[in-house]
């Protein structure tokens, strides 16, 4: 392992050990040893600027597209070793926008460290508010940068587990590990994609996402594939086809939106409008409501073709809206009525048809966005 610089500032060392991209992941000594056995608040002053340097720099991401892709992801290991085939350590995974996770190792991924991981340190890790969870089945919990100054509050927390809990005390050196990479291949194609890089995407095309419940009866399975956005228009995205297990990612995805005041619109029109809008689906649902819905495969996609295929979808929708409008608006005083008549012009309702269409199934019923709320049957 690359070992520190003589001298050098924490802030420069972290800069060195921890890039802005790495290929994989890489091993460093970031504290030596004391030589000694330090108390603990010896071991904690020896060790938390470096920590805290290298912290930070694993949580600082800077501005969308300028400084990072969607995508991306870095995760750092601080680890000690009691004896030579035993490794204690904590570690956190951190994306953009996003909680830290924090773990510390429970010894049921690696069967050496067990009999450092007793009753008192089990009941020390609940106490500071961590759970078993996870494939490694590691103490975890999640953590809130804000604002990223409390870095060195997270890098203090660390320590004080690998002090406290595991009973680091400066004999031996801590290590580091450390990865900056991202789901996506090289030209920045993603082969599937994450429910958060999609919020992350949304975000980026200057949509709000928010957490809704569904108003209907919705299983854990699909709700856990739901995004429900607010603005500038209520849709639900549902991710369809899923690719891969951990981290869960899909290859195609669903975007439903109500269409206000479709409700009174006359079959005839239906037909029409569904002629005349080839890159979106219309459908009334078993309420009345009138529904605009889009399927695309994400499977091999960039950043860019998700943020063009979002504003060209949300065209697609204002025109239907713009063709929902004349088709309801009231004969001119003299001509025939016609078959708009029956809508009666308002848009204080909002909402999607009703018929039994058969392209309307339980998949449309279930991501269904409510006009005022965000929600989905």
């Amino acid at each position: 392992m690359a070992g520190r610089r003589q001298g050098e500032k924490p802030e420069r060392l972290a800069g060195r050990l921890c890039p802005h991209k790495t290929d994989g992941h890489v091993e460093h000594e970031l504290v030596p040893s004391a030589g000694r056995k330090l108390t603990p608040a010896g071991a904690r002053g020896h060790a938390i600027d470096r920590v805290a340097a290298v912290v930070a720099r694993t949580c600082e991401w800077g501005e969308p597209v300028t400084d990072w892709d969607v995508g991306v992801y870095r995760f750092l290991v601080l680890d000690f070793g009691p004896r030579k085939d035993v490794s204690l350590y904590v570690q956190i995974w951190t994306e953009p926008g996003e909680p830290v996770l924090i773990e510390a190792c429970s010894g049921a991924w690696n069967q050496t460290a067990r009999p450092y991981v007793k009753a008192p340190q089990r009941a020390a890790l609940r106490k500071l508010g961590y759970a078993v969870g996870g494939q490694a089945r590691n103490y975890r919990k999640y953590w809130t940068l804000s604002p990223p100054a409390d870095a060195r509050a997270l890098a203090e927390e660390l320590l004080s587990i690998l002090v406290e809990i595991f009973g680091y005390r400066g004999q031996r050196p801590l290590g580091m590990v450390y990865c900056s990479e991202s789901r996506s291949k090289p030209g920045r194609v993603f082969p599937a994609l994450a429910i958060d890089d999609v919020k992350r995407m949304l975000g980026i095309a200057g949509c709000h996402v928010v957490d809704a419940e569904p108003a209907g009866p919705v299983s854990p399975g699909v709700r856990r594939r739901l995004i429900h956005v607010a603005q500038p228009f209520p849709f639900v995205v549902e991710m369809r086809g899923q690719a891969t297990k951990t981290p869960a990612t899909y290859e195609a995805m669903r975007l439903v939106t109500p269409l206000p005041a479709g409700r009174g619109l006359p079959p005839g029109d239906l037909e029409a409008m569904v002629r005349e809008c080839p890159f979106g689906r219309l459908f009334r649902d078993e309420e009345g409501d009138l529904l605009f819905v889009e399927d695309l495969v994400v499977a091999g996609t960039t950043v860019r073709w998700f943020l063009t295929t979002v504003r060209v979808w949300a065209q697609m929708r204002q025109r239907a809206i713009e063709m929902l409008r004349l088709a309801l608006a009231p004969p001119a005083p003299g001509t025939a009525g016609g078959p708009g008549e029956a809508g009666g012009g308002g848009e204080d309702e909002a909402g999607p048809d009703g018929d039994d269409d058969e392209d309307a199934g339980d998949d449309e019923e279930r991501s269904r966005p409510r006009q005022g709320r965000v929600t989905v049957h």
